[in-house]
């Protein structure tokens, strides 16, 4: 099941939220064991202190490398859901390859059994194009939120969108066969960038959000107006709204494609404060 390095890799780090999407806050007892539920399916114990279960058609390895992952029939089904301890911070290296434009790669952020943010990426009509969809739970209908595109730390542009709403990008390379990522969970109160930079939204704290870092190359992302920003990281940050529920940490993280295979290289996280 391991798989090998073909043609150029695209690179990514996604970084995703954080205390604040809408849910129930979960119980001391009942983190692992409600998000475990009706998962019946092959779990290892491959990472410290997670739990790796295999969801849908999914079949899991362990490996020198980590976990390798086969199976990936259904973006909908098909995948590896992490449960830990309550925690502030979470993080994932992934390699996945797509093979053909029906691939599809889905992270969803859990507080129990309740999804409460998610990161949708499909390739788009050509072989350097993806679509990326970010999904906040914090008010009802879904939340909107603002991207934020940097080149080199540098904010090159933002805009609001509406909830729910698609973005396309361009001049990511080779894109539909392989992705390698990396996937960041963190509260948003506590997030730092490089150099120790402030975080984008200091004061949106309570929000959900999500961010992509390419390695070595650059995107591309058409605004409303006709603007075309060209940077190496994007950022995903909802929109907070009257009413929405706070919680603190999160408790899980499903990884979910339709691939020929994925690896997972790493996972950890860190615990929440009690």
């Amino acid at each position: 099941m391991q798989l090998k390095m073909m043609g150029r890799l695209f690179a990514a780090a996604l970084l995703s939220v954080m205390s604040g999407c809408q849910g129930e806050e979960p119980t001391a007892n009942g983190d692992v064991a409600t998000q475990e539920s009706g998962v019946e399916s092959q779990c290892v114990g491959r990472f410290n202190g997670i739990n790796s279960c295999a969801l849908g058609n999914a079949q899991l390895a362990p490996t020198e490398q980590g976990l390798a992952v086969g199976g990936l029939r259904s973006v909908k089904t098909d995948g590896v859901a992490s449960s830990f301890a309550r925690a502030s911070s979470w993080t994932q290296a992934t390699e996945i390859k797509f093979g053909s434009t029906s691939g599809a790669l889905q992270l969803d952020a859990r507080s129990g059994d309740q999804v409460v943010s998610s990161l949708r990426v499909t390739p788009g009509r050509g072989t350097d194009t993806a679509n990326i969809t970010p999904t906040f739970s914090g008010s009802p209908g879904g939340s909107p939120y603002r991207m934020n595109v940097y080149r080199d730390g540098v904010l090159q542009g933002s805009s609001s969108n509406p909830a729910n709403r698609m973005i396309v990008f361009n001049n990511w390379r080779d894109f539909i066969r392989w992705l390698v990522a990396v996937a960041d969970f963190y509260e948003i109160d506590i997030i730092w960038g490089k150099n120790g930079e402030k975080p984008a939204a200091p004061d949106n704290v309570g929000a959900c959000g999500w961010r992509l870092r390419t390695k070595g190359t650059t995107f591309s992302v058409t605004l409303d107006d006709g603007k075309v920003l060209t940077g190496d990281t994007v950022e995903f940050v909802e929109e907070i709204e009257d009413g929405h529920y706070p919680y603190n940490g999160f408790t899980g993280i499903d990884v979910k494609a339709t691939a020929q295979g994925m690896n997972i290289l790493g996972e950890s996280f860190v615990p929440a404060a009690k």
